[in-house]
């Protein structure tokens, strides 16, 4: 894929990857500079506007929009096109991914076809999802328990959401 793009390259990956990313894109002939995600704001202090483009490898480790990390690389993302890879872009919640699209798509004007917002998008998918979470019940001895029917009507909800985003958002940003 990399080879494919024109334009300055930065690569955010775990330290422990570092190595491999700079041999494999020697391999390839790409050039690209390939940082640390725990120096994140070494970046943005070094520069970013001469990136066009920036892959993030491990991506699911910005699913949490409460953090300094999330922020400053909104702030390295805004404007580039950007490739994020991650095995579990789905981690605890719809949400996950909803904070890593927002890392290269603005949440209210959406470029996604027959999604322009986001925010909406999500909203309903959450409550759909909230009219289908499972209640917590406690026996006389305290034990907590859900029914079995209602955690059957919540993963039967959770996977046609889960088919929704794949379907409407997912196959036109992958």
């Amino acid at each position: 894929l990399l080879q494919q793009v024109r334009g300055r390259i930065l690569v955010i990956c775990p330290p422990i990857l570092q190595e491999y990313w700079k041999e494999s894109l020697l391999d390839f002939r790409v050039p690209a500079e390939v940082e640390s995600l725990g120096k994140l704001e070494n970046i943005i202090r070094k520069g970013i506007s001469k990136y066009d483009y920036v892959v993030v490898d491990e991506a699911h480790r910005f699913r949490n929009e409460a953090t300094q990390s999330y922020a400053d690389l909104l702030d390295i993302c805004r404007g580039k096109r950007v490739i994020l890879v991650t095995a579990t872009p789905l981690n605890n919640k719809i949400d996950d991914i909803f904070s890593q699209l927002k890392l290269f798509q603005i949440p209210k004007k959406s470029t996604i076809p027959g999604v322009p917002n986001l925010i909406g998008f999500f909203n309903k998918l959450n409550k759909k999802l909230d009219d289908y979470k499972p209640r917590v019940y406690k026996d006389q001895n305290g034990n907590v328990y859900r029914t079995k029917e209602e955690e059957i009507a919540y993963k039967a909800a959770l996977k046609e959401v889960s088919n929704e985003i794949r379907d409407k958002v997912l196959k036109h940003v992958m």
